[in-house]
């Protein structure tokens, strides 16, 4: 029975992980987006050149694509399938985190470790979404790994470390396809700078020369076979897109620099309170047990919130790989500094922070009808909300409540409080996110996004060319066949040409783009047909 726990926790993991899965349309923007990619590879069976809207897109590689297509075969097109890659990543991380901390410590620290990983609330939310970035960080975490082997083994017989060079080029490659370059240089910058700061300058020549070999290789799969086909396209718009991100701030993403900071505590909740222990505790990290391992997430840690301090475009999930190396610190002083635990300021905090988290989530719904009655919207639009709606804040106020319990009995020395502690919190977490992709979700999205298909409807059914003015969304791009038209988009060809032709169109806007276009194009008449939410459609033809 022993050998079949980390079955049984996977089956378990994978079955909450499902639960209200497809439950809830693709999110613009970037859900829509990979799912539109990810649709147009299965339409027209271009596998090495990801198009979206009819035109090239090269602002991510293909594999996250290949992956939705293989389930898209499975289990047909849905939004279901187009998240299944994320939930993928996510049974593959919990795997690959209870092997290694099995191996590095203890299988106790192993299922710690996977736990406060699976559990914290934005890996959660990435391994239940059609986001890149989960299955990106999977795979950086196996070649960190990798690495961090191959150094045990370096002494040793060729064959073993070679395991593990090899592993570390492979994954590190598949990461690259997946999201970009950082696939590769975090894993190399990690183990370089453990090179330097333990003064080991000594490089096997044969062994990084397999390395390269490997990486190229699996680049190569995808880069030397596109531009071959298709030129340097790709590798042009997405270097360039590279460059946009980070040096400006995109779609008004922007935010402060410490802005990934503050991200980090609100991300790692309900672990939130395990990044506050003294310096006194964190010193423990120096034992030479794990004091290797450590400096490698440490690097990690450092390097991912530099970079991304850096960065002009702010979003929550571009540093999302720094929740594996804080789950591992965190999981070592739950296992070594039990006393912590056992602290009434620990135990209140906890109870404390996740209260306040649990009645947000309670008071939704009236939160939600609230601020979509000052959206200036018909009240027949508006969502409506029942008791039903609430239950996501209640699954996390109770097992915030058992966890507590668990805490309790662990101050009077019984060991189990610990085992309850982090079950019970780890499984409402799971049961929370899963029972608010079930209620309230579907109706906030449906309210934020279904008046963007409606007013494609309407423009379609006119039976002119739909145009987007300075506006977008991915939206019918994934749930709907025609072409969109583009003018003002620095993400598509812009075809501003249209409005100095005899053509009709339908045009798509916001409401203070409506003026612009009149005074810019005197030679059009411009007649609102429908709003919705600020976004207006307008039937456009020459006078």
């Amino acid at each position: 029975m022993r050998n079949l726990h980390l079955p049984i926790t996977l089956l378990v993991y994978l079955l909450l992980l499902l639960i209200g899965l497809g439950s809830f349309s693709l999110i613009d923007w970037d859900e829509n987006i990979y799912g539109a990619a990810s649709k147009s590879m299965l339409e027209t069976g271009e596998y090495f050149r990801i198009q979206v809207n009819g035109q090239a897109f090269s602002e991510k590689p293909p594999f996250f694509f290949w992956l939705a297509n293989v389930f898209y075969k499975v289990f047909g097109l849905s939004e279901f399938s187009t998240r299944l890659p994320s939930v993928f990543s996510g049974i593959l991380s919990f795997l690959i985190l209870v092997r290694f901390g099995t191996f590095l410590h203890s299988k106790k620290f192993g299922y710690v470790w996977a736990f406060l990983y699976s559990a914290s609330l934005l890996p959660l939310l990435l391994a239940r979404t059609a986001y890149i970035d989960h299955l990106f960080n999977t795979f950086i975490l196996a070649s960190v790994l990798s690495l961090y082997l191959y150094e045990t083994k370096e002494k040793g017989d060729f064959r073993y470390r070679a395991i593990w060079i090899l592993a570390a080029a492979f994954f590190g490659g598949i990461a690259v396809l997946t999201k970009g370059p950082l696939g590769l240089a975090i894993p190399l910058f990690i183990f370089g700078t453990n090179r330097l700061l333990d003064r080991n300058f000594r490089i096997r020549i044969f062994d990084f020369i397999l390395f390269g070999v490997v990486a190229i290789a699996v680049l190569s799969f995808y880069y030397l076979t596109n531009f071959i086909l298709y030129g340097n396209e790709f590798i042009v718009q997405f270097f360039d897109f590279q460059k946009k991100l980070l040096t400006k701030s995109l779609e008004s993403h922007t935010g402060p620099w410490f802005y990934h900071f503050i991200v980090m505590f609100i991300g790692f909740f309900p672990w939130t309170i395990l990044l506050l222990p003294s310096a006194k505790n964190w010193r423990m990290f120096t034992d030479p047990k794990i004091s290797r391992i450590s400096r490698y997430f440490l690097v990690w840690l450092g390097v991912v919130l530099l970079i991304f301090s850096i960065v002009q475009t702010k979003l929550p999930h571009y540093s999302s790989s720094i929740y594996i190396p804080l789950s591992f610190f965190a999981s070592y002083l739950i296992l070594e500094k039990p006393e912590i635990l056992k602290s009434n300021s620990f135990s209140f905090c906890f109870l404390g922070i996740g209260i306040v988290v649990g009645l947000i989530f309670l008071l939704l719904p009236q939160i939600s009808e609230y601020s979509g009655s000052t959206m200036s919207v018909g009240k027949e639009l508006l969502p409506s909300f029942n008791f039903w709606y609430s239950s996501s804040g209640l699954v996390l106020l109770l097992g915030i409540l058992i966890g507590f319990v668990g805490l309790q009995l662990f101050r009077r020395e019984k060991e189990e409080g610990r085992a309850l502690f982090l079950v019970s919190t780890w499984t409402s977490m799971l049961i929370f996110v899963g029972v608010l992709s079930s209620t309230i979700t579907p109706k906030i999205i449906s309210f934020l996004q279904d008046g963007n298909l409606r007013l494609y409807d309407k423009a379609e059914k006119s039976g002119n060319q739909i145009v987007y003015y300075k506006y977008l969304s991915f939206y019918p791009m994934f749930y709907r066949e025609k072409k969109i038209h583009m003018i003002g988009s620095y993400k598509f060809k812009d075809e501003t040409f249209l409005l100095d032709t005899e053509e009709k169109l339908s045009i798509i806007c916001n409401r203070n783009s409506v003026l612009e276009l009149v005074l810019t194009y005197p030679q059009r008449s411009f007649q609102e047909v429908s709003s919705e939410n600020g976004i207006v459609l307008l039937d456009s033809a020459p006078k």
